[in-house]
């Protein structure tokens, strides 16, 4: 039987559809192994190494899949045993393929355009987070979210060297991909400089929220918060939270 590259693709594409994130990554990576698909003709990488910073979601989903061929266990199973159950996290949990969040929270209403042109606010809290994965797919609490940053901060999750790479930015040659400003993300943290010191946390987005923790390396001003946000997947800054941000740590000020 002889199959068109149109046909064999829309059917990949049928099929990469249905699966979550986690498995599509998986069966992408079996197509390059197999040979079913290449990588371009030039074969090279699109910038040198340690030259340009840029974030993407995906880079988690890679450490995910990276845990689990390492430990032989699930990403879920190797988060909950090294770090919610050790912290004593016990609001926070992996939903895998569940949309609901179980017990009392906050609705999240996006802004959203049907067929008819109409705009109208939806109630998107009953959502799967199997599109992101080990990106995203985690359900907490403030409370609880305040404990994991400190505890963090203080080495109780990565200690000595691993804890210092969380608040080591590259030297300042690396730019950011997109913008071209300098550096401001570590192994794994982000950083600002706000009110004329470095604050390293982690802030995220999805259909109707937005949340993020923050404070400086000694812990003196510490941030958690989760908003309400109907665009909260719009380019940009939101207007309420960097009015809180401000408020906590001070306005943006040059490294």
């Amino acid at each position: 039987m002889v199959v068109s590259d149109h046909t064999a693709k829309t059917h990949v594409g049928n099929v990469l559809s249905e699966l979550g994130l986690r498995d599509r990554v998986r069966a992408v990576i079996c197509a390059y192994e197999t040979g079913l698909v290449a990588p371009s003709p030039e074969g090279a990488a699109p910038l040198p190494a340690g030259t340009r910073q840029r974030y993407l979601n995906i880079n988690h989903t890679v450490a995910g899949l990276l845990i689990e061929k390492v430990t032989g266990h699930s990403y879920e199973t190797e988060v909950s045993r090294r770090i919610l159950a050790p912290l004593g996290l016990r609001d926070t949990s992996s939903p895998g393929s569940h949309p609901r969040i179980h017990g009392p929270y906050d609705h999240g209403y996006q802004r959203m355009r049907p067929a008819d042109g109409s705009t109208g606010l939806r109630d998107v809290s009953v959502w799967s987070a199997t599109d992101g994965w080990a990106a995203r797919d985690i359900i907490s609490t403030t409370a609880d979210l305040e404990h994991f940053l400190t505890a963090l901060f203080r080495g109780r999750v990565g200690r000595g060297p691993l804890l210092g790479e969380m608040f080591t930015l590259p030297d300042a040659s690396v730019r950011d991909f997109e913008s071209g400003d300098a550096p401001a993300y570590s192994a794994g943290l982000s950083t600002w400089q706000l009110g004329g010191r470095q604050v390293s946390g982690k802030t995220g987005g999805r259909w109707g929220y937005n949340s993020g923790i923050g404070a400086p390396r000694d812990l003196s001003r510490t941030l958690v918060y989760s908003i309400n946000s109907t665009d909260a997947k719009a380019e940009g800054e939101n207007a309420l939270v960097m009015g809180v941000v401000g408020t906590v740590f001070g306005a943006p000020s040059a490294g």
